[in-house]
């Protein structure tokens, strides 16, 4: 039994140091995983490297192909939609929840998190602001009580640090999501659900209009730059 447990913490270990570099965009997307290089790193042993690639798999941040291994997934204008259409239904719930609660502690912990954000951007620290991004929506599900819906969100919001992480942070998108995020918050504080599931709704479609966007053009300079490396062939002697 202790050595289940003791394998187990060592997944989950695994897990959470793989998948903080999957998000924060140290592992680019498309980046070949190798267990025996993550294991020395993590001083593991192969086993709960395994174990939490395979967590990953079933996350959505890591893919696995036959005979070749994992990689950190690669993000689709396609992957952009199916994510933020789930998103929006799953946030709209949420946020009404939390209005109609109109919880004076969560309105509280959304404006100390605002305050943080305001000064990230003043400061260019475009890593801190998308950590406060996250924690912004994270309250917010917390404040359902609902365990289910904090699994969800959970795994909705590690697809979109990937995106964001692989979409260079959507440049220009910062200043937007703070004033929508103050938007927000105002109608949770105010007990406004209306206010609140309209402010979320434009809230994420323009966040999922940026992220496509951006990887729309990632894809397009990939793809020359691939055209252009096929075009140009070493000259042999």
């Amino acid at each position: 039994m202790n050595d289940v447990v003791r394998r187990t913490t060592l997944s989950e270990g695994a897990y959470a140091a793989i998948r903080r570099k999957i998000i924060t965009g140290v592992l680019a997307p498309g980046s070949k995983l190798v267990v025996a290089t993550i294991a020395n790193g993590l001083e593991l042993s192969a086993t709960p490297v395994n174990e939490a690639l395979a967590a990953l798999e079933r996350e959505g941040l890591v893919t696995y192909l036959p005979h070749r291994g994992y990689f950190v997934s690669a993000v689709t204008p396609e992957q952009v939609e199916e994510v933020y259409s789930v998103r929006e239904v799953f946030e709209l719930l949420a946020v009404r929840m939390a209005a109609e609660k109109a919880d004076s502690h969560t309105a509280k912990r959304l404006r100390d998190i605002l305050r943080d954000a305001r000064k990230s951007i003043r400061l260019g620290d475009t890593s801190t602001f998308s950590d406060l991004d996250v924690e912004f929506h994270r309250v917010i599900w917390t404040s359902t009580n609902n365990s289910l819906a904090v699994r969800i969100g959970e795994l909705i919001g590690g697809q979109i640090r990937l995106l964001v992480a692989t979409t260079a942070r959507a440049p220009g998108r910062f200043r937007g999501a703070f004033e929508e995020h103050s938007e927000i918050y105002r109608a949770i504080r105010d007990g406004n659900p209306r206010a609140a599931v309209s402010a979320m709704r434009k809230h994420i479609r323009n966040a999922g209009t940026a992220l496509a966007r951006a990887s729309s053009e990632a894809r397009t300079k990939e793809d020359a730059s691939t055209s252009h490396r096929r075009r140009v062939r070493p000259r042999t002697e």
